[in-house]
């Protein structure tokens, strides 16, 4: 008679015990990976903006494409890299770019889905969840 109330004993300490790491574990999973090339963001003046939707319409050759998202983010280089969704009348689209010097440098702009996938990967390694 004395097994069972062991037997009792020991699976309850077993089930607490895998409980407490199930949270522990739990606690301590990361969120996405933070990629070391990561840096500090940048609030951008309405002059950046106005940059940065000059040159992505240039590049567009659509000067009635509408914005919706731009994050910028400066990197270890100095280089403040823009990321954001523009909309040239069939639906949003990523863009990046890097911003400096007075002018707003279009690297990608997606398009069929693997370039949009390309350009969220882009601004994704660096840091930035557009």
């Amino acid at each position: 008679m004395k097994i069972v109330p062991a037997l009792l004993l020991l699976l309850l300490t077993v089930s607490c015990s895998s409980t407490s790491q199930q949270g522990s574990q739990t606690a301590a999973a990361p969120g996405p990976a933070s990629p070391g090339g990561s840096g500090t963001p940048v609030e951008l003046s309405e002059a950046d903006r106005a940059q940065v939707q000059t040159a992505v319409r240039t590049q567009l050759g659509n000067e009635q494409a509408s914005f919706r998202t731009m994050i910028g983010q400066r990197d270890a280089t100095n280089a403040v890299i823009v990321c954001g969704y523009v909309n040239p009348g069939s639906g949003d689209t990523p863009f990046v770019g890097t911003l400096g010097g007075g002018s707003f440098a279009v690297t990608d702009i997606g398009g069929p889905t693997e370039r949009t996938i390309a350009v969220q990967r882009a601004c994704h390694a660096r840091g930035i969840y557009i």
